[in-house]
């Protein structure tokens, strides 16, 4: 029965359903696109002169990356037909360019995808704690010539971490949960890289039960993680050991630890694993 019709009958009209309908994006009026259409090409040939000595060399993948976004949802550079078998209505669906974090609309979807498989697959029913680690300014510039800096930087974090944990529980067989986030931009799109951490804000038995952190204690964390990046430093031959301990004498160390969002094990939503 109608809404008309049901009116008639005396009864109180149905709301009426949204029917959703494909709107394709239009990227060449985007700001965005615009910008790398007109001057990508000037910014490339004048970067070395320019941009270099503070941004670090040109990367390979930045021109692959620009063609890619410059192609993203424009039907010239690939379609797929869509059908419905029912009504056998049909429309054209532009290729995407799937990069992420450049590409508005790719890393938008891949965000939301990945936000969905670890509230959904990954994290598990226990309290989490988002964890933020920073190095001071006189590091940041390794980590602009050498990216592969950024995965050893999260891999001493997650040490860290691990092993604030099982001390402060008492308990060395914990296993703890922690999904990393490398971030390299600051509020002012300046050079800051850092990390995002959703930490199980405690750790798993062997048996699978779980052990909640008892306290919280930033300064000693802090301190390990400052320790920590020193001590990959020298490993690796970028600065000697009498500049990591002149390091370890600063009264204010540039690294930072920041652990105050905390989300409960009853929350089924972790904001944090959009941030």
């Amino acid at each position: 029965m109608g809404v008309a019709a049901e009116a008639a009958a005396g009864g109180a009209p149905a709301e009426a359903r949204p029917v959703d309908v494909y709107r394709p994006r239009q990227p060449r009026a985007s700001p965005l696109y615009r910008l790398l259409d007109e001057h990508f090409q000037t910014f490339a040939t004048v970067y070395d002169e320019r941009f270099a000595p503070r941004w670090g060399p040109w990367r390979r993948v930045v021109p692959d990356v620009v063609e890619k976004v410059l192609a993203c949802g424009i039907l010239e550079h690939g379609v797929a037909r869509v059908r419905c078998g029912g009504c056998r209505h049909e429309y054209l669906l532009a290729c995407s360019c799937k990069c992420r974090y450049f590409c508005p609309s790719c890393h938008a979807k891949r965000l939301a995808l990945w936000s969905l498989w670890l509230e959904e697959t990954l994290l598990a029913p226990v309290p989490h704690r988002q964890v933020v680690l920073a190095v001071p300014k006189r590091l940041r510039p390794y980590f602009l010539y050498d990216r592969a800096l950024l995965g050893e930087l999260s891999r001493v974090a997650a040490r860290t971490l691990t092993a604030f944990i099982r001390a402060t529980t008492g308990e060395r067989a914990l296993s703890v949960g922690i999904v990393a986030s490398i971030q390299t931009h600051g509020s002012l799109a300046n050079w800051h890289p850092h990390l995002h951490l959703l930490v199980t804000d405690g750790g798993f038995r062997p048996d699978g039960s779980f052990v909640p952190l008892p306290l919280h204690d930033v300064a000693t964390v802090t301190e390990a993680f400052r320790r920590a990046v020193l001590t990959m430093f020298v490993k690796r031959e970028l600065m000697d050991s009498d500049t990591a301990q002149s390091m370890l004498a600063w009264p204010h160390s540039g690294f930072h630890v920041h652990d105050g969002v905390w989300v409960p094990a009853e929350d089924g939503h972790h904001p944090t694993a959009r941030d």
